[in-house]
């Protein structure tokens, strides 16, 4: 009987960039057993088959054409998961079909990838289970990945600066602390040279992210302009939001500059408080 893969926690901006592991970069036995599942790599290294978010639902369609295909959006503070869940999915499939949208879930699946071209390229994840939350597990989510994030793109420095390869690369790392799984995937991940301009928006990623979750609310005139944007949206939202433009000019008409708008809007984005249901709208969240 296979054992059962850990889901790795990993944000969206990561996950996104992900590609599949060849089986030619796993072990030998590995690669020989048609019974192993596939895997994906991430840019720092990071291997993974099933994964566990955290964030907001924010869109949800049912796109089955002969039964229930669930398609989801899920965002976090960095970017935004694509989740299916279908008839082989039932738990899922069952949680999407009355979960109300937007609202914080946690969510475990298998992450998948389709390349219908060369160079084009689409990761999703595969939904096994699916539960609402509330925003302070969310937050703790975040926290708890971030950590793991920069860990991992300390580790991924760390490489780098050494000088190493391959397998004595491997050794160093493991030297280091670093688990022999992760100092796997960055010896391979090093290979593909695609990762100095990802860990620049990876690291403003996960700062921004963590500046929007906003713990301890903020104080003096930022806290004040967040409330204000708030009560604002609140006010000419309602249940369908509002579109951005006219509350832009309510915002700057009322005396709040339009680039503080902007930055707010960003942060409560960034941080889950409300979404665009489509292109140009905005809603709150709860």
């Amino acid at each position: 009987m296979l054992k059962r893969e850990v889901a790795k926690r990993i944000f969206a901006k990561e996950f996104e960039a992900c590609r599949e592991l060849e089986k030619a970069a796993r072990s030998d036995s590995e690669a020989l057993d048609s019974k192993v599942p596939n895997f994906l790599i991430s840019p720092l290294g990071l291997i993974l088959n099933r994964v566990f978010v955290v964030g907001v639902v924010t869109e949800l369609d049912n796109i089955g054409t002969q039964g229930e295909m669930w398609k989801a959006r899920i965002v976090d503070p960095t970017g935004a998961f694509t989740v299916y869940a279908g008839q082989y999915q039932p738990e899922a499939s069952i949680f999407f079909s009355t979960v109300k949208v937007p609202a914080f879930i946690a969510l475990t699946g298998k992450a998948r990838i389709y390349e219908p071209e060369p160079g084009s390229v689409f990761v999703s994840i595969r939904a096994e289970e699916a539960n609402v939350v509330d925003e302070e597990i969310r937050n703790r989510w975040v926290v708890d990945t971030a950590e793991q994030t920069v860990d991992r793109l300390a580790a991924f420095s760390d490489a780098l600066a050494s000088g190493y390869h391959g397998e004595e690369l491997r050794e160093y790392l493991i030297e280091r602390g670093v688990s022999s799984e992760l100092a796997q995937g960055i010896s391979i991940a090093l290979e593909k040279d695609v990762y100095q301009e990802f860990i620049k928006l990876l690291r403003t990623s996960i700062r921004e992210g963590l500046k929007a979750l906003d713990f301890d609310g903020g104080t003096g005139a930022k806290a004040d302009q967040k409330e204000f944007v708030l009560e604002l949206l609140k006010e000419m939202g309602g249940s369908k939001g509002v579109d951005y433009a006219t509350f832009m000019e309510e915002a700057v008409a009322r005396g709040i500059p339009e680039q503080v708008v902007e930055e707010v809007t960003r942060i409560l984005l960034a941080g889950g408080q409300c979404y665009e249901p489509k292109i140009g709208i905005i809603r709150l969240v709860g």
